[in-house]
């Protein structure tokens, strides 16, 4: 590691260090809650493995000088939640028959959500209030630290975890309706570092899907840190969706855990649009046999935006499943990095993964690293994974342009199609629909 990086490190270390010793002192008597211990612990260890840089493996690809040279905010405890009815209206677009919590620069904000059709067997609370009276039990299972590692950005939301929702679904209890989960980044958040956290619980033989959304009612430079836990019971089944749209300004990290017992049921799909900078992880721990895993996602990169995609999904027992594949179409002078991890632990025998990443590049400037790879400690399992970065079929263009259709429109029709296999899995139509038409309106902003 150079001395510059060392020592970006250590002054965004110090930054970090002051807004939580700004935040403990919002505390006041919550301060010595056992939910604040959680805190510290979570500061520590962020101060013991600081911020990566390029010389770690795992960020290879990923430069986060320009984000750790901000010098991000906290939003006051109480900060506006003032979102007009055409912000709701459009964020809802495909998804007007869900249930909506809406969550405004991280904060449950009940008066926009509708949750009037809630079914009996669902619990939703806000984060906030679940903190103050949690007990050590309770807080740790909210705890990713076991499968997040050194990572320091889970520590960072935990240490400075504020508000979210718990969602709890009972035995059996099947929700047929989706789940929306709105985050809106409004003007207030400007200059802020935005530390959300949804909590899913499903029991046995539950079902449900969840549709996690991240957009800006305004233009302005933020940082959104998620954290998304989610723990699949036997027999249980959740279909996470994940639309992330935020301002091409803002820089967004994410990691989403799941836990997966036996025969339960997990399918992360997602959608990357918007960010100066975007990271997405997901790690997914299966836990008990017959246990399933599904990773799809596309990300769409214009401009000079980058797309980092990482993902580990971890066979801990025998007899399971998972398949990924992430599709990129990348244009103009955009980058993205997809880095997907497959670990078969001894004993997990039986074990059929399969693991894909395909790109489109629309141009000579765009660029993308991929990194597919596997780990297996086993010796009857089922086991593929590959890449693949490419151009556009010059067949298919000459054909479309021979029946007339110019070359801007033919070059988006054969990049939807390209991303339309993923697109084609989400379980919800109107979303679906939606999905075609960012993507389409991806190549008008050229």
């Amino acid at each position: 590691m150079n001395d510059s990086a060392v020592l970006k490190q250590e002054v965004a270390l110090r930054r970090v260090t002051a807004l939580f010793a700004d935040f403990e002192r919002t505390l006041n008597g919550a301060a010595s809650s056992p939910a604040h211990a959680q805190r510290r612990d979570a500061m520590a260890r962020l101060a013991e493995v600081g911020f990566p840089t390029m010389k770690h493996e795992d960020w290879k690809y990923t430069n986060l000088g320009p984000l750790l040279d901000m010098d991000f905010r906290l939003l006051p405890d109480a900060a506006p939640a003032t979102v007009s009815a055409a912000t709701l209206d459009a964020a809802s677009r495909g998804l007007e028959q869900a249930l909506r919590l809406v969550l405004v620069n991280g904060t449950l904000v009940t008066a926009l959500s509708d949750l009037s059709r809630l079914p009996d067997g669902v619990t939703i609370e806000p984060l906030g209030d679940v903190l103050a009276a949690a007990d050590e039990a309770t807080l740790a299972s909210f705890d990713c630290a076991e499968q997040a590692g050194a990572d320091a950005f889970t520590a960072l939301n935990a240490a400075l975890l504020r508000d979210g929702v718990r969602i709890r679904i009972a035995r059996n209890v099947r929700v047929d309706l989706p789940l929306h989960l709105l985050f809106i980044a409004t003007a207030a958040a400007a200059q802020a570092v935005l530390t959300p956290r949804v909590h899913i619980e499903a029991a046995e033989g539950s079902s449900a899907t969840i549709v996690e959304q991240y957009i800006a009612s305004e233009a302005a430079e933020y940082f959104t840190n998620a954290v998304s836990s989610i723990a699949v019971a036997a027999n249980a089944e959740i279909e996470h969706v994940i639309v992330q749209n935020e301002d091409q300004r803002a820089s967004h990290i994410a990691s989403t855990y799941a836990r997966v017992a036996r025969d339960g049921r997990y399918r992360n799909r997602y959608f990357g649009f918007g960010s100066a900078l975007l990271r997405n992880n997901v790690f997914v721990s299966l836990e008990g046999q017959g246990g399933d895993a599904v990773l799809d996602g596309v990300y769409v990169p214009v401009g000079a935006q980058h797309m980092d995609h990482f993902s580990v999904i971890d066979h801990r027992e025998a007899h399971c499943t998972s398949h990924e594949q992430y599709k990129g179409v990348l244009a103009d002078s955009s980058r993205a990095v997809f880095s997907g991890r497959i670990i078969v632990r001894p004993g997990a025998q039986k074990t059929d993964a399969k693991q894909a990443n395909n790109n489109l590049l629309l141009s000579n400037d765009a660029l993308v690293d991929a990194r597919p790879q596997l780990e297996i400690y086993a010796d009857d399992v089922k086991c593929t994974h590959g890449a693949t970065i490419g151009r556009l079929d010059e067949d298919a263009m000459f054909y479309l342009r021979s029946r007339g259709i110019a070359a801007a429109d033919a070059e988006r029709i054969l990049s939807q199609a390209f991303a339309g296999e993923v697109v084609g899995r989400v379980p919800i139509e109107g979303l679906r629909e939606r999905l075609d038409d960012m993507i389409h309106a991806r190549f008008d902003e050229r």
